[in-house]
């Protein structure tokens, strides 16, 4: 009797421990799925120096090309928001402003997922973050659409992504007016983009198409592809837009190829070739007879060349270019230019 108490003793006291670690788990799983809203704060500089080389253009000057500082919380599973700040200079279509300008380049709401990201409100356009990691110089200089301003690096509206195996799906529909002015013209513009992603996500192929329903019909359309690896990246784009920034029958082209090669892993040697060139043979009757319309974009076209050395000073938050920067106008009547540049960017 003594032995047959014993070991119920023992069953019942290990059935209670048991029950007791089951509910212990739970406890500890219900703790991991609960989620906790948190945010973190970011900001990026991007400053240089700069010294022209050509005679009549020898100025020399420090820039704050763009400050920015914004703030993201992710409030539920898989939904967040972000208020990012843009503060900068002169843009490269009127450079003849010098003054600085504060906008809201990010005022929006987001839910994303392994395979679908879903945004609405004032945001970064996926074909613009896509160019951008893979060009990696944006302190230094825009992307080629992004610099000729062929399209918007952010603006208002809806955009879907769907990520399926090696394809990447994107759709938006935007005001069409960038980030810095919001006109209610009953005017959008949407866009859809298809990327292809081969070796491990080492390589992409991309094809982009954009469509304004203004009474002036924009359309545009991208090709890009992009190879990066650990030390050496290589990519090439080339952009078509019909009727540029709403001028009718101006039709205007760019191309551009760069590239980086890593010698440490801080130091590396990059280089971009860029040439954009327009066609003004549809020109609309008052922009054909205007003279100084065309000299304008003749001065603007043509062959852009940069080059340079990168160095990370602090990994994942500061690092600098010394490198040259070059461009040959599409008309003879202007001399090109040649400047000298030291960029940092700093970011957290």
């Amino acid at each position: 009797m003594k032995t047959g108490s014993i070991l119920t003793f023992i069953l019942i006291t290990f059935l209670n421990l048991n029950a007791v670690a089951q509910e212990e788990q739970k406890t500890e799983q219900k703790k991991k799925n609960r989620f906790n809203p948190h945010g973190k704060i970011e900001g990026k500089i991007f400053t240089d120096f700069n010294a022209g080389l050509n005679q009549g253009n020898n100025t020399k000057n420090f820039e704050l090309k763009r400050a920015y500082f914004g703030y993201e919380l992710e409030f539920a599973q898989h939904f967040s928001a972000k208020v990012r700040l843009d503060v900068g200079g002169a843009e490269f279509i009127t450079p003849e402003i010098n003054n600085q300008y504060v906008f809201f380049k990010t005022a929006a709401v987001y839910y994303k997922t392994d395979k679908i990201m879903i945004g609405f409100g004032l945001q970064d356009t996926y074909q613009f973050k896509l160019e951008e990691k893979l060009w990696g110089k944006r302190y230094v200089l825009p992307t080629m659409p992004d610099y000729q301003k062929f399209n918007f690096s952010a603006d208002i509206g809806a955009a879907f992504v769907y990520r399926i195996r090696h394809f990447d799906f994107d759709i938006s529909f935007f005001n069409g007016q960038g980030y810095k002015q919001f006109d209610a013209d009953n005017a959008f513009r949407s866009s859809l983009g298809v990327t292809a992603y081969m070796f491990k996500r080492k390589f992409l192929l991309r094809a982009y198409g954009d469509y304004s329903t203004d009474s002036l019909h924009l359309a545009s359309f991208t090709g890009l592809a992009g190879l990066k690896l650990k030390n050496f990246s290589l990519g090439a784009e080339y952009t078509y837009q019909h009727n540029y920034i709403y001028t009718d029958g101006h039709m205007r082209n760019g191309a551009s190829v760069f590239s980086q090669f890593n010698f440490t892993e801080k130091l590396g040697l990059w280089f971009r070739i860029d040439q954009v060139w327009s066609d003004f043979s549809k020109l609309a009757p008052d922009h054909k007879a205007n003279d100084e319309f065309v000299t304008k974009w003749l001065k603007r076209d043509g062959l852009y060349a940069f080059t340079g050395m990168e160095y990370i000073i602090v990994p994942k938050h500061l690092r600098a270019s010394v490198n040259y920067q070059h461009h040959t106008p599409d008309t003879s009547d202007y001399p090109g230019t040649d400047f000298i540049y030291f960029n940092v960017e700093v970011k957290w």
